[in-house]
This record gives C-alpha cells, sequence and structure tokens, in this order.
C-alpha cells in the first residue's frame, strides 16, 4: 500500500509538474505579447503623450491582447511606467504581470492547493534612443577624443569596433553620457573621470536608420544643374530641391534655407568663410550623379550656422543625411556660434568635430550614426538631441 501511494505521488508530481510548466510558457508568451501591444501604443502616441498613458489606451492595448491568448483582466496588472526591474519608473515602458492558477490533479490529493502560475515582461515603445552610434566593424580609435570638453548630452555612446582601443580618449573631460558601450577595448587617460562607466565587450549594435528611405529627387524640383556657390554680400534665399553639383557658401554671404529637403547631387554641402546660414526645419541628403562626384558635408566656417531638423514627416530628427555608400567625411566646426541640433547619418562617413568656444555655445549635431569619429579642440564639443528624435520606433521586449 505505501508503494502504491509513493507511486501515485511521483505520477502526480511528473503530470502536475508538466502542465505547470506548459502553463508558464503560456502565460508568460501571453505577457509577452500583452506588453509589446502597450510598448506599440506607446509609441503610436509617443509625440502626444512623451511616453505616458493618459489615456489608458497602451493598457488597454495589453488588456486585449491577454484576453486574446485566453487570460481575462482580472489576471493581468499593466503598469504603466513599470513599478518593478530594471525600468522602475521610466517612460515608454509598459510592466505586464499575468497572474493566475492551475488545479492540480492527483497532486491535490497531496498538496490541497491549486498551483500559482505567473509571467512578467517589459515592453519598451519610443523612439530609438540614439547617440552616437559608431558603425566601424575593426580599427583602432573608432572614437578618438582629444577635445578640452566633449558632452553627449544624456545618451549614449557606442562604438562597435572590436579592437582593443577602439575607444580612445585623452582629453580633459567626457560628460553627460547616459552610457559607453564598446564592442573591443578602451584606453582612458582622461584627466577627469567619465561621466559613465565604460562597458567593453559588448555585441556590436546595428545600425538604427538602416531602413530609413532615401529622398525622392525624381520628384523633387530641380534647383540648380550646376554647382551652387553662394559668395555675395546680398542675402539669398534657397529653396529645397535637387543641386547637381552640390551646394557651398562662403565670404560673408548669408543665407536662408526655405524648410524642406535639399538632395546634394554630387559636390557635398560646404559652408566656409565667414557666411551665416539658417536653415529651419531642413534636411541635406549628401549623394553623387553621373556628372558630379560626391563632396563632404563640411561646415567649418568664422559665421553664425543655425540648423534645425523637420519637426515632421520621414525626416522627422534628421539634420544631414548621406549616401550610405558614400566615405565622404563630415566635418563641423563650433566657434561659439553653432547650433545643430538634428541627427547626422553617415553610416560610413568619418566625423570630425572640433570645438573652439566655451562649454554651452555650441551645438555640434544632436546626435550621430557614422563610421568613426574623432573630437578634438581647445573648447567644448556638445551633442544635444534635445526633444525631437527621428521618427523610427524602438518597440520590444526588455525584460
Amino acid at each position: 500500500m505505501v508503494c502504491l501511494t509513493v507511486l501515485i505521488g511521483v505520477v502526480a508530481l511528473n503530470l502536475d509538474g508538466g502542465r505547470t510548466m506548459d502553463e508558464r510558457r503560456r502565460a508568460q508568451t501571453a505577457a509577452d505579447a500583452a506588453a509589446l501591444a502597450a510598448g506599440a501604443d506607446l509609441y503610436a502616441n509617443y509625440w502626444a503623450n512623451n511616453g505616458s498613458d493618459p489615456g489608458g489606451s497602451a493598457r488597454t492595448a495589453a488588456i486585449q491582447s491577454a484576453a486574446a491568448n485566453g487570460y481575462p483582466a482580472s489576471a493581468v496588472t499593466v503598469n504603466i511606467p513599470p513599478t518593478t526591474g530594471s525600468y522602475a519608473g521610466q517612460t515608454g515602458h509598459a510592466e505586464v504581470v499575468i497572474n493566475t492558477s492551475l488545479d492540480a490533479s492527483f497532486g491535490r490529493i497531496f498538496t490541497g492547493t491549486a498551483i500559482q502560475v505567473s509571467g512578467r515582461a517589459v515592453g519598451r515603445g519610443e523612439p530609438v534612443r540614439i547617440g552616437i552610434i559608431l558603425l566601424r566593424s575593426t580599427g583602432a580609435s573608432a572614437f578618438r577624443n582629444t577635445a578640452a570638453a566633449f558632452a553627449l548630452i544624456n545618451k549614449p555612446l557606442i562604438v562597435n569596433s572590436t579592437d582593443a582601443a577602439a575607444f580612445n580618449s585623452t582629453g580633459l573631460v567626457i560628460a553627460s553620457l547616459s552610457r559607453i558601450s564598446v564592442s573591443g577595448g578602451a584606453v582612458n587617460t582622461s584627466l577627469l573621470p567619465l561621466s559613465a562607466p565604460i562597458r567593453t565587450g559588448i555585441s556590436p549594435t546595428l545600425d538604427p536608420l538602416a531602413r530609413l528611405p532615401i529622398p525622392d529627387s525624381a520628384g523633387a524640383t530641380v534647383r540648380s544643374t550646376t554647382p551652387t556657390i553662394i559668395n555675395t554680400v546680398v542675402p539669398a534665399v534657397l529653396q529645397p530641391g535637387v543641386y547637381r553639383g552640390g551646394i557651398r557658401v562662403t565670404g560673408v554671404s548669408v543665407v536662408v534655407m526655405t524648410p524642406g529637403t535639399y538632395i546634394m547631387e554630387g559636390g557635398g554641402f560646404r559652408v566656409d568663410g565667414a557666411a551665416t546660414v539658417t536653415g529651419l526645419g531642413t534636411m541635406v541628403y549628401n549623394t553623387t550623379s553621373g556628372t558630379y562626384a560626391s563632396g563632404p558635408i563640411s561646415v567649418t566656417g568664422l559665421g553664425k550656422v543655425v540648423m534645425t531638423a523637420p519637426l515632421s514627416g520621414t525626416f522627422q530628427g534628421i539634420n544631414f543625411f548621406q549616401n550610405r555608400s558614400l566615405t565622404q567625411p563630415v566635418s563641423i566646426t563650433g566657434l561659439g556660434l553653432t547650433t545643430i541640433t538634428g541627427v547626422v547619418y553617415a553610416a560610413k562617413g568619418a566625423v570630425n568635430l572640433t570645438g573652439s568656444a566655451a562649454v554651452g555655445l555650441d551645438i555640434l549635431g544632436g546626435a550621430y550614426v557614422a563610421d568613426s569619429m574623432t573630437v578634438s579642440g581647445v573648447g567644448a564639443v556638445t551633442i544635444n538631441l534635445g526633444l525631437n528624435p527621428p521618427r523610427v520606433p524602438d518597440v520590444r521586449i526588455v525584460e
């Protein structure tokens, strides 16, 4: 009789154990799906709600997703923002917990209780967080800093190179970064402590803008069929469209670029001399053509340059976009009069930033996705995306 009881107990444990594992998998799958549904809603309404859920639509999406997977609202807890875990209190994130019970079979003879089962997931739903992402996979000094001061405001610095010296900083200070992630190794002899620890051996990050469509030049107005060189004391106004041979603004010229997309078919985009350029709501696409070879993106003059990215549309948050196959360099210098607030995207372009002014006087780009970067100068280099990120979704399970 004792042997029979033991045998029944073993069978009951095996049976209930298997059923419990199956139910846990089902609850976890449902929690994942519900957290993703909430994340998708948070992203869809991000520009109105900034990652919060005042109307409860993200919570409703999570509950409806759980119901579709067989779990009633009474079994589902949705916290926006999360209340536990690594993302507790962070907007743009939703925590879903599913609690349910499973009636034991033979095991109930021994325990007298149902088996409690739960699943938990945290979904993210916000624009992709771009600080600096350097895509080059090999080579030393993919990020090289010798500047007196370098600040990347509340965003990550990511270096994909696997070289032992992929990150190399000998400058005075690096401040305000949220994190530093390097696939290879780091050499840091900065005089002052870094604002964030360096994490090495990190898996490379994919290009977050890889699916950003290129501008349609076929549908754009051709503004010039020869290089546009502006060197005049008479103020000039440029209109969006195609510029074959590129644009160069030099001398003491004063130029206003009206909002829209500017396509450089060869020649590049250059501002030098003591020229002043204002381009609010503009995006410059640097490419090539059959007639004119490609040129660099270069803003290195002594004059005032103010450029902000579009506030809506496909290229929201993007100031410069270089053809992904081009290796033309991007050079931007700050002398206290430069404000460029959008993303600079040059997947195969080397970026050179030079700071020659005090902290806070220049913003030399909102964020960068590029091949590599060198930061130098006796002044400060500040990169700050502000509140106008690109419309590129980051919707996924993070916990």
